[in-house]
């Protein structure tokens, strides 16, 4: 099966009279967010909660997490320190509590090393190939 055709470029387009600067320039730059500091704790965790915060903490603060995901590392403390308590009363394991911590960690980047791929630094430019440019 062929591939369809390239994409024109911005200065083709204008050439041909079909550039429109709402969808051919739309240049978006997602970087690291202004507020450097890590998650913040709210107030409404339960004690189990917060002792699965002071556990992961670091590691959450280390794959970039910022005050931003403050909300989305409370619910994850609060569904890891539920699972926790079902397995320490010995109830089978609920598979909806793994989905979801499953869910939640990758969100987190703490997920293993594929949950982190997506969260590369954006400080330093893309390096071009040295293939991309022969020298004569």
């Amino acid at each position: 099966m062929q591939r369809g055709k390239k994409p024109a470029t911005a200065a083709r387009k204008k050439l041909a009279g079909t550039y429109a600067k709402s969808r051919d320039d739309v240049k978006t730059i997602l970087g690291p967010i202004a507020d450097e500091t890590g998650p913040i704790m709210p107030e409404w965790l339960t004690p189990a909660a917060r002792e699965v915060w002071a556990v992961d903490i670091a590691r959450v603060v280390g794959c970039g997490a910022t005050a931003a995901d403050s909300h989305m590392f409370a619910l994850y403390c609060t569904t890891m320190a539920d699972f926790i308590a079902s397995v320490q009363s010995g109830a089978p394991h609920n598979a909806a509590f793994r989905s979801e911590l499953r869910k939640q960690a990758e969100m987190l980047g703490i997920a293993g090393a594929k949950s982190r791929i997506s969260k590369m630094p954006q400080d330093s430019a893309a390096k071009a190939s040295p293939f991309s440019v022969r020298q004569r």
